[in-house]
């Protein structure tokens, strides 16, 4: 298990899809480049100290929740444990909550 530390947030992008909309599947080349690509995921953890110093610390979203991130944002990690990806970001590099 993954807990992100002070103001990260963990975040599971959503999945690329290994074929296109015809059915053809993408080379290894471009689904590495769709994958950087990705810019909407799923919280599933908050640091301790995320969003405290704006706003009066009131937090912009929760677990479960499905946001819009920075494109260039946070750093990739597996979990040593499922060897699952993850997205940690600072908690600034939220941009957007879907609702």
């Amino acid at each position: 298990m993954i807990v992100p530390a002070g103001h990260r947030v963990l975040i599971k992008a959503e999945d690329v899809d290994e074929k296109t909309r015809g059915g053809l599947y993408l080379s290894p080349t471009t689904m590495e480049r769709r994958k950087n690509e990705r810019v909407i995921g799923t919280i599933v953890s908050i640091g301790m100290n995320a969003w405290k110093a704006f706003d009066g610390g009131e937090p912009w979203a929760k677990e479960g929740d499905k946001i819009f991130y920075a494109r260039y944002g946070g750093s990739t990690i597996k979990d040593p444990d499922t060897q699952e990806e993850f997205i940690l970001l600072n908690d600034e590099d939220v941009l957007a909550v879907v609702k």
